[in-house]
């Protein structure tokens, strides 16, 4: 299997198990107050938008743009917030395309592209490797902490 595929796999691996989250949470139930589930795909729907803007950039032969180098915790805030107004339904698929757009890019890119380092969104520097180990890991990280909050109020 080449990196491109391992890195395809453990991004969709990661998805499904927030996808299982998904069918225990259509009621919008607050995860990390005050954050419900809503904002939590805001959340992570906001950093695959980061890393695509990244990868663009990348590709294009620019310098991406660091829109969390004044922190994260800065950046989860603006990005959440920006996106308050948006239906949770209509969250819910912002977040499935932009994971798709993702791995879009990344079946797209060459090998040396893919091993090549980069400007991440906070403003270190890395390979397509580095952010899907990031990625999956925040993504699985949210997985688990949900289920347990989730299965802890019963709904499990």
């Amino acid at each position: 299997m080449s990196d491109r595929n391992s890195y395809i796999q453990r991004l969709q691996a990661a998805r499904a198990e927030m996808r299982e989250i998904l069918k225990y949470a259509q009621d919008n139930p607050t995860i990390y107050a005050p954050w419900r589930m809503k904002e939590v795909l805001d959340h992570i729907t906001g950093w695959d938008d980061a890393v695509i803007a990244a990868i663009k950039s990348f590709l294009a032969g620019e310098t991406p743009a660091t829109p969390a180098a004044r922190g994260i915790d800065y950046y989860n805030a603006q990005t959440v917030s920006s996106r308050e107004a948006i239906p949770y339904e209509v969250t819910q698929r912002e977040w499935e395309a932009s994971r798709a757009l993702l791995l879009d890019l990344i079946q797209k890119m060459t090998e040396d592209q893919l091993h090549t380092r980069f400007v991440f969104p906070w403003g270190t520097q890395g390979t397509v490797e580095n952010l899907v180990e990031i990625f999956t890991e925040h993504e699985e990280t949210h997985a688990k902490e949900i289920h347990a909050i989730i299965e802890k109020a019963g709904s499990f």
